[in-house]
């Protein structure tokens, strides 16, 4: 039911692979074929909205001004949209919101809470490799609990509900039909197979860009603000801040869940500065009405056939592929690297490709072999 080898390219036939999205492909594929591209982006643009909406609504229930909490809510949205793409990092995202959620709630109030996140797990395994953020979560979270006050037999024993929780996250990951062999992959990819290297998302972020200029300001925000606001980051928090700062300054591709993860922290600064802006707006005594009727008729749209975005013909070459399907099936390609998966999908007859985006399946040697060719 998943693959085990690759079947689409001719260079790799055979290879062993491990295809770390495969619930999230079934998904998109069930979508696109039934509901088309419309639905697709339908959905991810209603589950984005959905994350920070409950960002800001979480900030608000902590105590933080509402009006400070949407601040926050869209700063973390301006973070994230360098990755706001129909890839299964989103559920990464909706998964790293619900398990800080989680481990907030057993830091105070103990209990069980933080055994969710072992749940999140479990199910993000077979949507995204971003799993190990999870166990990694519980891990900071257990961490800054231990330092956040006297260590009594309270404290003592919630971090060793902390520790529970990160053991069984571990093992909670193990439910995917690779088993074991998922962490191999995982591994390999971000340890010892090079190819991150040439993965532009697995870069430092690159100050003075545009899409690294919202990452900037919230940096300077929680190195300025500590001086002037009249609340402080508790333990637990700067935690949680230091460990996501360190891996989003190592990778872009980590800053949007940065921005998830140090929401609470930049709330709780901002709304420590003496404004008056902060009592401007209350929260309103009844649920808004606008979320649920954007949201039906988002769905409306795409029920009565609106298109609500496609393919890009300036940079996919669609027009060739009328040409290229005349051509026999078995003849081997020499393409641009972003057309594999176009020909893969989209080929009639399907037919194999030379590469596709899969870097941790060609190696390093043999993308840079393509590339200097």
């Amino acid at each position: 039911l998943v693959p085990r080898s690759d079947t689409l390219t001719f260079t790799r036939d055979g290879t062993p692979w491990v295809d770390q999205s495969w619930a999230f492909d079934v998904l998109l594929a069930v979508v696109v074929d039934h509901w088309g591209w419309s639905a697709a982006i339908a959905l991810a643009s209603l589950g984005l909205a959905w994350i920070y909406r409950a960002l800001a609504r979480s900030l608000i229930r902590d105590g933080i001004s509402p009006v400070i909490a949407v601040v926050v809510a869209v700063l973390a949205v301006c973070i994230g949209a360098i990755h706001f793409l129909i890839r299964p990092h989103l559920f990464t995202f909706m998964f790293v919101y619900l398990a800080m959620r989680a481990c907030q709630a057993q830091h105070r109030a103990g209990g069980w809470a933080v055994l969710r996140v072992a749940f999140y797990t479990a199910v993000l395994a077979n949507l995204h490799g971003g799993f190990v953020a999870l166990p990694l979560i519980v891990a900071t979270a257990g961490l800054g609990h231990a330092i956040s006050g006297t260590w009594d037999a309270v404290r003592r024993r919630n971090v060793a509900r902390f520790a529970l929780a990160f053991l069984a996250c571990c093992l909670a990951a193990l439910a995917n039909p690779y088993g074991f062999g998922l962490y191999r992959h995982v591994g390999r990819l971000l340890l010892s197979s090079g190819v991150t290297s040439l993965i532009i998302e697995y870069q430092p972020p690159h100050f003075g860009t545009a899409e690294a200029d919202v990452l900037e300001w919230a940096l300077l925000a929680l190195i300025a603000l500590p001086v002037v606001s009249m609340t402080r980051v508790d333990r637990y928090q700067l935690c949680h801040v230091l460990v996501w700062l360190h891996l989003a300054l190592t990778s872009i591709r980590n800053a949007p869940l940065f921005a998830l993860v140090a929401a609470p922290a930049l709330a709780t600064l901002i709304d420590g500065l003496p404004l008056a802006l902060r009592a401007a707006w209350k929260r309103p005594a009844r649920p808004a009405f606008f979320p649920a009727a954007a949201t039906a008729g988002l769905l409306l749209l795409v029920m009565t056939g609106v298109t609500l975005g496609g393919f890009d013909l300036k940079k996919w070459p669609f027009g060739a592929l009328g040409a290229l399907n005349h051509e026999p099936a078995a003849a081997r390609l020499f393409h641009e690297q972003d057309w594999g998966g176009l020909i893969a999908a989209e080929c009639r007859p399907v037919r194999r490709t030379y590469l596709d985006d899969r870097f941790e399946l060609f190696g390093k040697e043999a993308i840079l072999e393509y590339v200097d060719v």
